[in-house]
């Protein structure tokens, strides 16, 4: 009887060791696989009133370097991003970052953030007119999917950016 408890205990145990790794695994939660560059262009789309924008993204050549402007997260954490910003050096931005992990997106959203406040000083100094537009941007992400949008429109580039997500539901 005790051989066939210890057996028991013991066969309990590698399965609570089994699901406690399935739970570390982290990486790809299951979510939608969706492309940054096409959500990002979408949510462009949707605010007719958004300048030329120069785009950046992770297929770039340069686009480890690039991304160290938007943010100062580890790009090892980054699965791929794109990045457009006005190119009269206006405040419009509109970013989407697909991350390895989901656990990063608070990261990655504080980092934003900090992004956003260095863009207002810079604005308060040498463009002030800008400066409502950078206080008026969203951060928000689903799952591993966090967007930065800096937009005279951003609820309705933010609700296409929901709309990738609803479509998968």
């Amino acid at each position: 009887m005790i051989k066939y408890a210890k057996q028991a205990v013991g066969l309990a145990l590698a399965a609570l060791a089994l699901l406690a790794c399935a739970g570390c695994a982290g990486g790809d939660d299951g979510g939608p696989d969706l492309d940054p560059a096409e959500m990002a262009r979408a949510m462009m789309d949707a605010d007719t009133t958004l300048p030329q924008m120069v785009e950046r993204s992770s297929g770039d050549a340069d686009g480890e370097d690039s991304f160290t402007y938007l943010s100062s997260l580890d790009y090892g954490k980054v699965d791929s991003y794109f990045y457009a910003c006005a190119d009269a050096g206006t405040a419009e931005e509109i970013a989407v970052v697909k991350l390895k992990d989901k656990r990063d997106a608070a990261a990655l959203m504080e980092s934003l953030h900090d992004h956003i406040k260095a863009r207002q000083g810079t604005f308060a100094e040498y463009d002030p007119e800008q400066l409502p537009l950078t206080e008026d941007a969203v951060v928000t992400r689903e799952g591993r999917y966090v967007t930065l949008i800096v937009s005279k429109k951003s609820g309705l580039v933010q609700q296409e950016f929901q709309k990738f997500f609803q479509q998968d539901e």
